[in-house]
């Protein structure tokens, strides 16, 4: 299945790596990406899970979604700037 989002946020942590904070731009919020799925054809750690943020005001932002790429190449390589659009290519 393929699902478009706009990239909101980049962020690196020291420790933890790297992050990509996306908006989905479809209806079908809940959806879960498995092994091999590509983020712009990087690929991204599984999660069983992906949980939506917590704006300030304390209510869910259920169409924003973190990614962690298993690259640690691609922040250095400028691939990703916010408000680009990319794709989401899952198993299902």
């Amino acid at each position: 299945m393929i699902r478009q989002f706009e990239i909101v946020k980049l962020f690196s942590h020291h420790n933890r790596g790297q992050f990509i904070f996306a908006r989905h731009l479809g209806i079908d919020h809940d959806f879960e990406v498995a092994e091999g799925s590509l983020f712009d054809n990087i690929q991204v750690y599984n999660y069983q899970e992906i949980q939506p943020i917590l704006e300030e005001i304390n209510s869910l932002q259920k169409d924003i979604f973190v990614f962690r790429p298993i690259s640690l190449d691609w922040f250095s390589e400028d691939r990703f700037k916010e408000g680009q659009k990319v794709l989401l290519v899952t198993a299902d």
